[in-house]
């Protein structure tokens, strides 16, 4: 059985405070809970290189992002497609984990979720049927969003 979490927030949400506060991609930090939501799911994802795909694109576009544990039975999935009338820079945040780690990943998420600069935001929803190993599967890909074709990128 799985717990999975997801919602959207704005993208400058995932770092610190100097990111927030330039967008200088170079300077990108995830936040403390971000990095623990990492370290507990075993994944890695450089801050940096992440920023600087989301800031190099254009409206309308931004593809799905999947990133996995060693054994691929944990995951994060970052969706930044940039909607072209998207004024808060919004992106899906979600994550995938054995069901024994829901406390865990339940209270992590629920610390971004709420971070003061988390607005706007969508309802976090919760998940322990594996709904998120369908949505991330490549047969669904390239999924239309508006004029763009979507990918998924497996890291």
């Amino acid at each position: 059985m799985w717990y999975e979490a997801e919602y959207v927030i704005p993208f400058e949400i995932l770092f610190q405070g100097s990111f927030r506060d330039s967008w200088e991609a170079k300077d990108a930090v995830f936040t403390d809970e971000i990095s623990d939501l990492l370290n507990l799911l075993e994944i890695d994802i450089n801050p940096n290189t992440l920023a600087e795909e989301y800031c190099l694109l254009d409206r309308g576009q931004g593809d799905v992002h999947v990133f996995f544990d060693t054994a691929k039975q944990k995951f994060i999935v970052i969706d930044l497609y940039l909607g072209l009338t998207d004024q808060h820079n919004m992106i899906t945040l979600a994550a995938h984990a054995p069901f024994y780690m829901k406390e865990q990943v339940q209270k992590i998420m629920s610390a971004i979720y709420n971070d003061e600069d988390a607005v706007p935001k969508s309802e976090f929803t919760e998940h322990d049927n594996g709904k998120l190993l369908g949505e991330i599967d490549k047969k669904n890909y390239p999924k239309k969003c508006e004029l763009y074709l979507q990918k998924i990128i497996y890291h």
